[in-house]
């Protein structure tokens, strides 16, 4: 029987997924991250805040104040993910991102003292490799300066959020239940990314197609870390993530189809190595 995180895992796969081909159309339409960012936590943080008050959840301890830096880590992912898609394309740097279980898998080894095996030593093999082919699977026209700095902020994300994906195992670890992890990291996310838009957009630029995309940004991504974060409760963190950071596998596919970007011969490759990559961390 599959294990109940392995499902949880899964569905946070495909949330998440979807939700970072919403980012990517929202940066194409030209929304700025701080705008996007701020929009989005409208929503996100009403919803997990009442999640955790109906769940019987919302108590305050010490582990609970790992909310704040978990929602800067989440806004430096989401930002850098957002700079790089700008700079180069979506189904390049959608798997670099997602790829940030390496990081995740690393830390929790050395750290945590979850166990170090063949399979993980080949996975991060993988991982880089993919990432390597990837890296150069830009398209021909542009320029090699701004195919590094995508790549750079790309890989800014992915550290970004493998470190995010420890501070949750973390949380958990400690006794907080999933709602008010994504409830203390609510709070001052929306804080974080209304001082960015700010102070460093000048102002907030609202419109219709930015609440929109918000709105259905916001419903996956609370679904998909809520499935995240009840997964890490009961499996290692080194096993969880891989599985749920295929999500670019969905992203890519979006991406290309209605995006119109091209599937290449590096893209293809540098895609089975990430695909590869996932399955050496998957358990058994």
């Amino acid at each position: 029987m599959v294990p109940s995180y392995i499902i949880l895992a899964l569905v946070s796969m495909v949330l998440i997924g979807l939700y970072d081909f919403i980012y990517s159309r929202a940066v194409r339409k030209g929304i700025s991250p701080g705008t996007m960012t701020f929009s989005q936590a409208c929503f996100f943080c009403p919803a997990v805040s009442l999640w955790a008050y109906l769940d019987g959840s919302y108590v305050w301890t010490l582990w609970t104040l790992l909310g704040p830096v978990a929602a800067l880590l989440l806004f430096l992912g989401i930002w850098a993910f957002m700079q790089s898609v700008k700079l180069g394309e979506a189904s390049v740097s959608l798997p670099i991102y997602r790829i940030n279980f390496v990081v995740t898998a690393f830390i929790a080894v050395i750290f945590l003292g979850e166990a170090i095996t063949l399979r993980k030593v080949l996975g991060l093999s993988l991982a880089v490799a993919s990432i390597i082919i990837l890296a150069r699977a830009g398209p021909g026209k542009q320029s090699s300066f701004g195919r590094g700095k995508s790549i750079l902020w790309a890989l800014i994300a992915m550290s970004s959020m493998g470190l995010l994906n420890i501070v949750y195992k973390l949380a958990v670890s400690g006794g907080v239940a999933p709602p008010m992890v994504l409830h203390s990291q609510a709070i001052f996310f929306i804080t974080i990314s209304f001082l960015y838009a700010r102070i460093g957009e000048g102002g907030l630029r609202c419109s219709r197609s930015s609440w929109s995309y918000a709105l259905m940004a916001a419903i996956c991504l609370v679904l998909g870390l809520m499935s995240l974060v009840a997964a890490l409760e009961d499996g290692e963190a080194s096993a969880v993530t891989p599985i749920a950071q295929l999500s670019f596998v969905v992203s890519m596919f979006m991406a290309t189809l209605w995006l119109g970007e091209r599937f290449t011969k590096q893209k293809v490759v540098g895609l089975l190595l990430a695909v590869a990559t996932v399955a050496a961390f998957l358990p058994g």
